[in-house]
């Protein structure tokens, strides 16, 4: 009887090590499977800010697909799976930095084209380039394109770029009284800012030259002015990409600047150092470079021209004037982007709980 219970025992032990194991193992290959494919096929990110509104509203859950280019081999393969920079929870790295690989894209469906709404690695920050902060944007201008700010529009090869019902502007609405907030959602403006300077009284609002076509129908009842607001030329910003007084130029008024090709030859001078020297040093993979303000030494020897290695992107949200974009941390390198922006999965309110807070109507909601 002692034999026949210390081998019951025994077989219940067997087989719940057996069943932990095959728990263990299936935990290991569903998240093996969901890494594969949030590597290869189709990402989720969540938008943290207003830079794209109105197009991407803060709390929209959007599908980014990375067939589209195609996906990048791994350059830091020491990672725990569907992590980013830290394990959840913690501020504990997910990754080790001991090798570094390669990037290789695969083939995709499609090129990067002008105004597709791209998911990239931030090429700011300490961490290693594919696990930099994800920023999605609207790719704005491509390789070997001109681009020009004039007075807040954007000009692309020199042809006007954007329709007047994408991109959002700050304005100044001076009103006769105080409005209310049905007032505001009615009319479909977001999070106004109530100014009470003498004098001035009204607020400030973020939306697109056609809704203040809109608004202006409605001038005589509630609304004084409604004039946007501009940043003074000359009135350099520090942040601005690339920093230097004699450009002159603002997030308004920027340019012109020409995208960098792959194969550009671009000559060596003072203008071009100013423009370029950031991605050069940081980007093209040369290890012994050196510059002054007017040349350029590689491997030891002075060069009279640069021919660029790689392609790069430039990229601004659609709300203009609430964006930190391609004009403030420059030029994306191709080895960045990291896929399209293709369909709202899911979209909440951030100011509300999350179940009351959805925005039904932007469910399965295409992104153009």
């Amino acid at each position: 009887m002692k034999t026949s219970f210390s081998s019951k025992k025994q077989g219940e032990l067997s087989s719940a090590l057996g069943a932990i194991r095959d728990w263990i193992a299936s935990i290991f290959f569903a998240a093996m499977a969901a890494a594969f494919i949030r590597w290869m096929v189709i990402g989720l990110y969540v938008i943290p800010s207003a830079s794209m509104e109105p197009t991407l509203l803060t709390g929209d859950f959007v599908l980014v697909s990375k067939l589209h280019y195609g996906a990048r081999t791994p350059a830091t393969p020491l990672q725990i799976p569907i992590t980013h920079q830290t394990i959840p929870f913690t501020k504990i790295p997910s990754y080790l930095d001991w090798i570094q690989l390669p990037q290789y894209r695969l083939p995709g469906l499609s090129k990067i084209k002008r105004n597709d709404i791209i998911v990239f690695n931030t090429p700011i920050g300490h961490a290693p380039p594919d696990l930099t902060d994800y920023w999605i944007k609207r790719c704005i201008a491509l390789p070997g394109d001109l681009l020009q700010i004039k007075q807040k529009q954007l000009y692309v090869n020199g042809a006007l770029a954007d329709p007047a019902d994408r991109p959002q502007y700050r304005y100044f609405m001076k009103t006769k009284r105080h409005l209310t907030a049905a007032f505001f959602e009615k009319n479909g403006i977001r999070n106004p800012l109530p100014s009470t300077v003498p004098g001035c009284e009204g607020y400030i609002i973020y939306t697109t030259p056609e809704k203040v076509q809109q608004l202006n129908t409605i001038l005589p009842a509630y609304i004084q002015s409604l004039a946007p607001i501009e940043d003074k030329v000359g009135n350099l910003a520090s942040s601005l990409y690339p920093c230097h007084p004699t450009l002159g130029w603002t997030k308004d008024n920027f340019g012109p600047l020409q995208v960098p090709t792959k194969g550009a030859v671009v000559p060596i001078n003072r203008q071009n150092i100013l423009l370029y020297r950031p991605i050069i040093e940081r980007f093209e993979g040369k290890k012994n470079i050196r510059f002054t303000q007017t040349e350029c030494w590689i491997d030891g020897q002075q060069i009279a021209s640069y021919t660029f290695c790689k392609n790069y992107y430039f990229a601004m949200g659609d709300n203009r004037d609430q964006s930190h974009d391609s004009r403030f941390i420059g030029f994306i390198p191709e080895d960045y982007i990291v896929g399209k922006a293709v369909m709202v999965l899911l979209s909440s309110n951030r100011s509300h709980s999350f179940f009351s807070g959805i925005r039904w109507n932007r469910l399965f909601h295409f992104v153009n």
